[in-house]
């Protein structure tokens, strides 16, 4: 049988760990934005990207050896020339003129990897994954 108060209780746990979630990511979200990653340049000459369910990702990473291992993983020889970016260039100036969503991924492929979406709080509201659902281009999320 489940009695109210348990539920009242994991209700009050879940807020918690929920609030506790949302501030370690505003943590790495400003100290993303605070340091230089470099940005991989692909064979055309532009950023390094890839595209996953409707939306471009800027691949990124936080030291050589990263970026190293992570192009061995591809099966290439391990090095590739890029650009150092402060990290809230990259979302307040790059994201946005990318047309169509776009997000970063941080150190793909690698235990610490992480990504921070086309969302507000994240990029500039005009670059949002729902603008342009709103603007009617097709997004698959």
């Amino acid at each position: 049988m489940v009695r109210l108060a348990d539920l009242v209780v994991g209700e009050e746990q879940a807020a918690e760990e929920a609030a506790e979630t949302a501030s370690q990511f505003q943590e790495f979200l400003r100290e993303f934005r605070e340091t230089t990653v470099l940005v991989p340049v692909d064979d055309r000459g532009g950023l390094w990207s890839a595209d996953l369910g409707g939306i471009r990702w800027i691949m990124t990473f936080s030291d050589e050896e990263t970026l190293s291992r992570f192009l061995l993983l591809r099966h290439e020889d391990g090095e590739r020339e890029y650009h150092r970016v402060l990290g809230s260039r990259l979302l307040d100036a790059v994201v946005p003129a990318v047309p169509g969503p776009c997000g970063v991924a941080l150190d793909p492929g690698s235990e610490h990897g992480a990504v921070l979406p086309p969302v507000a709080g994240v990029v500039p509201d005009r670059a949002t994954v729902g603008t342009y659902t709103r603007e009617g281009d097709e997004v698959r999320v």
